[in-house]
């Protein structure tokens, strides 16, 4: 026994060092690789927005929004990319991308598919039922805040949505008052930063 113990400690003298190598090896590879994806996102960025200053300042907001949130900078950057593709201006990127992450967050659904519909609907410049439903499938439910901004209800409001009435100017009023101050998805995405995602996040 006493010479198994002794044979053990020399063993965990010599693994010491060996599994600090390896835990500072590690942490290089995974700033490096996430310094060059983030570098990535930036260029792509900056040919979508036109401007390298706007692509800094968008990547730092989402970047100090990521450190509060379960969301990585990568994944927020990634939906600001889609966004702009979809016809969003460059200077409300980051602010809808947040506002995303707080409906996200709030109903658990994934940020990518939630960016599309919204982005959908900005690119058709109308709601219609096919992402209305893609949002309800997330549990986002905008139709309830239409109905209240429109006054339109039942058959009515349906008819107005088959028409293209319901313009994506609407659904961006709907989109804001239900992530303001008061709104169901206020907060969404910080309110996850305790849970243990957000933590390991």
């Amino acid at each position: 026994a006493k010479s198994a113990s002794g044979g053990f400690a020399t063993l965990n003298k010599s693994l010491g060092p060996l599994l600090k190598a390896l835990a500072a090896i590690a942490a290089v590879r995974f700033v490096f690789v996430q310094s060059a994806d983030i570098e990535t996102q930036r260029k792509s960025l900056e040919v979508l927005t036109g401007s390298l200053s706007e692509t800094n300042k968008i990547i730092q907001e989402l970047q100090d929004f990521g450190a509060v949130t379960p969301f990585t900078s990568s994944e927020l950057i990634e939906q600001s990319k889609r966004l702009k593709a979809f016809g969003f201006e460059t200077n409300e990127l980051a602010d809808s991308v947040k506002r995303l992450s707080d409906i996200a967050g709030a109903t658990g659904a994934d940020l990518s598919g939630i960016a599309t519909a919204f982005g959908q609907i900005r690119a058709k410049g109308k709601l219609q039922q096919e992402e209305n439903l893609q949002l309800l499938e997330r549990g986002v439910d905008i139709t309830t805040e239409l109905k209240r901004i429109t006054g339109l209800q039942g058959e009515a409001f349906e008819s107005a949505m088959r028409r293209g009435k319901i313009g994506a100017d609407l659904v961006n009023e709907a989109f804001i008052n239900l992530t303001d101050e008061g709104g169901a998805f206020f907060g969404g995405a910080t309110a996850q930063a305790d849970t243990l995602n957000g933590r390991l996040s």
